[in-house]
């Protein structure tokens, strides 16, 4: 099986930009949804995350609102002090969801210009500076890899794992820590980028075409089994 990064390939490269593509009209979409219903009619929506909470108010909408804002209903807790306000309105997720939701749009922009690989870590290095590349264990791109993942989780992790930690009745004493929009959206961008580099190289391993007219990887596996 092939490990080598490969040279450029046309069809390689859209696949980030489907990815780009596909999360920008969802990002443009979270931003256009409050704008397109009365001024100040959707607040105190604070429910809970990966659950339908407002379904009556979502189908009273016109279809676009209606399609956005359900889906912010059960992919997010849309607590309205942790939420942008747009129009009067909160926006269908919370500040954090805006931040991460732009962060992928960023990671496969990135990966535009990458080259295929059967191996996305190496895909990943690839769009990294030859400078920086040229330090790294050339044998071990999955621990440069993972390690810098892991680094990009990190200010999501330590902002909202602090600040769930900060109201458990576990501790001899009383502390609490409430993160602010633009903490959620300064550690939520990292952990964005790392997630759409991370699902972009995923998908360019499994379906990318390669120079020398290799079928995809996917199509192998297929062919194996």
């Amino acid at each position: 099986m092939r490990n080598a990064i490969l040279g450029p390939s046309k069809f390689a490269h859209r696949i980030p930009q489907v990815i780009l593509g596909m999360d920008l009209v969802l990002v443009l979409a979270l931003f256009a949804a409050p704008l397109t219903v009365p001024h100040g009619t959707v607040r105190d929506l604070d429910a809970r995350a990966n659950a339908m909470d407002h379904w009556d108010r979502w189908k009273e909408m016109d279809l676009f609102p209606m399609i956005v804002y359900t889906f912010g209903d059960f992919n997010c807790h849309q607590r309205e002090s942790r939420s942008l306000i747009l129009n009067g309105n909160e926006i269908p997720v919370c500040a954090r969801d805006i931040a991460i939701f732009t962060g992928i749009l960023i990671g496969a922009f990135l990966l535009i210009r990458a080259r295929a690989s059967d191996n996305p870590s190496e895909i990943f290095l690839s769009i990294l500076p030859k400078w920086f590349r040229t330090g790294l264990p050339a044998s071990r791109p999955g621990i440069t890899f993972a390690i810098i993942f892991f680094l990009m989780c990190i200010p999501t992790a330590l902002d909202g794992g602090i600040q769930m930690l900060s109201g458990m009745p576990i501790w001899p004493f009383e502390w609490t820590y409430e993160s602010t929009n633009p903490t959620r959206i300064l550690t939520g961008m990292p952990l964005g980028i790392a997630v759409g580099i991370l699902g972009t190289s995923l998908v360019m391993t499994l379906l990318s075409r390669r120079d020398d007219n290799g079928e995809p990887l996917l199509l192998s596996f297929r062919k194996a089994v």
